[in-house]
């Protein structure tokens, strides 16, 4: 991409760029992360795009032949929207189907003329079905859904089914999952599954199906707004976006899929990884959990469409980062400490505390080293990195995950440019996460992979 011997220079350049913008910028307290179609479900902790955006500017200034963009930890598709409008293929990764559903909704194509024809039409078939079959089944559904609720549902999944486009059948399945979580008789003021008390369950007055047309109708907008936009930046042609695309449902610890064009390795990385085991912090499977009961799967991808992602309210998050507990924690401890001395320092001061604290930082720490081989892999040689992390309290003690992972990266050739701390102002955290509370900044951090 540039001269080798140019780059420590560049680097330079970089760091003071990112150094010059003010924290005021980087906490993007006048920027609001639901503008366009981020708005279409509310995912947990969803990034503000026009920060990634920036980001990716600033590489992209000093080093423009950047073409492919990688984000192993893609989640309700940030990152890949802040790529759409500077026309750069993307790809992105996540473990959680309704994280794979929402990114691809978000891909296009758009038919700004097809898709509210489409969505006419499943209204109407919605407004005429007589059926009282119930679509979904698992336990516990009675305890989740009122029953003129889940009639109301019911209609809507078959309206849905009916439709031929599977990009239109995905953009109204995310409706549809936006309209779960906010007629489900779990609380809205957190990410994980609590049930609202028996009292406000009784006296709510709400109905799927007005829930589901005020959703669609705000959704559309949102499309049509975003479509004026990628046209408006001359990334759409004949309706579909100009660059190629990718959302897989994978697990990055295990492998990095190729890039969607023919190159062999990625340009750039940006992602933001979770700031800690889902179950402790922020438990994206927990959220996902009722939306996907009524969705049928493999509208997302073939490897969600048998029943094991589903299998428990937890079974999301344990394939997670930092899911899975140890039965022996102490060679985890020591291989960890062995590759990161904030690790070690860390997980020292937990030793007085009881086990379980010193287990969640380990497992987590242990599966986000873990995705780093093939993570740097798939990067080109002299390729950007850009992390932003999150550090968690745990015990009362903060982790310094950013400091961890710079120390992780050190070791597969990956140096530190710069770095910038962010203030959190948008970011979405239900209003009861004891994560938010604590969590008032975020850091960015910037790297070049400088090894093979």
């Amino acid at each position: 991409m540039s001269d080798e011997s140019a780059l420590p220079q560049v680097d330079k350049e970089l760091a003071s760029r990112v150094e010059d913008y003010s924290d005021d910028f980087w906490a993007s307290t006048d920027r609001d992360p639901r503008e366009d179609v981020h708005a279409y479900f509310q995912y947990p902790a969803m990034m503000v795009p026009e920060l990634q955006r920036e980001l990716i500017k600033l590489v992209l200034n000093l080093q423009p032949m950047i073409r492919d963009v990688l984000d192993p930890f893609v989640g309700a598709g940030t990152t890949m929207t802040a790529c759409m409008p500077l026309g750069l293929n993307f790809m992105g990764q996540d473990i959680n189907p309704l994280a794979a559903l929402v990114s691809r909704a978000k891909m296009g194509p758009f038919f700004h003329k097809a898709l509210p024809t489409k969505t006419e039409r499943v209204l109407e078939r919605i407004n005429a079905d007589k059926g009282d079959q119930i679509e979904a089944d698992f336990t516990n559904l009675d305890k989740w859904f009122q029953p003129e609720i889940q009639l109301e549902l019911s209609k809507i999944c078959r309206a849905i089914r009916l439709e031929t486009s599977l990009w239109a059948r995905r953009f109204l399945w995310v409706t549809l999952a936006e309209t779960v979580r906010l007629t489900s008789n779990s609380r809205t003021s957190t990410y994980k599954l609590h049930i609202r008390p028996s009292a406000e369950i009784k006296s709510r007055e709400i109905t799927a199906v007005e829930t589901f047309t005020s959703t669609l109708d705000q959704n559309l907008d949102d499309f049509l707004e975003f479509r004026n936009s990628l046209d408006k930046a001359g990334c759409l042609r004949r309706g579909r976006y100009i660059g190629k695309l990718h959302i897989h449902l994978q697990d990055s610890a295990v492998k990095i899929l190729p890039p969607p064009d023919d190159a062999e390795q990625y340009d750039l990385l940006i992602t933001s990884p979770p700031y800690g085991d889902n179950t402790s912090t922020v438990p994206y499977g927990q959220h996902s959990y009722l939306p996907l009961q009524w969705i049928d799967l493999e509208d997302i991808d073939k490897k969600a469409s048998n029943g094991d992602w589903l299998r428990t309210t937890q079974e999301i998050d344990r394939r997670s980062l930092g899911g899975k507990r140890p039965r022996k924690l102490d060679p985890f401890v020591k291989h960890l400490a062995e590759r990161s001395s904030s690790y070690k320092t860390t997980v020292d001061l937990l030793m007085e505390q009881p086990r379980d604290r010193r287990t969640r930082v380990t497992t987590f720490s242990y599966d986000l080293d873990k995705t780093l081989d093939p993570i740097v892999s798939s990067l080109r040689r002299n390729a950007y990195l850009m992390w932003i992390v999150g550090n968690r309290h745990v015990g009362g003690i903060e982790i310094p995950t950013d400091d961890i992972l710079i120390e992780f990266l050190e070791r597969r050739q990956v140096i530190l440019v710069t770095r910038a701390t962010r203030r959190i102002v948008f970011r979405r955290m239900a209003a009861r996460n004891r994560i938010a509370s604590m969590m008032r900044q975020e850091h960015i951090l910037v790297f070049r992979k400088v090894g093979e």
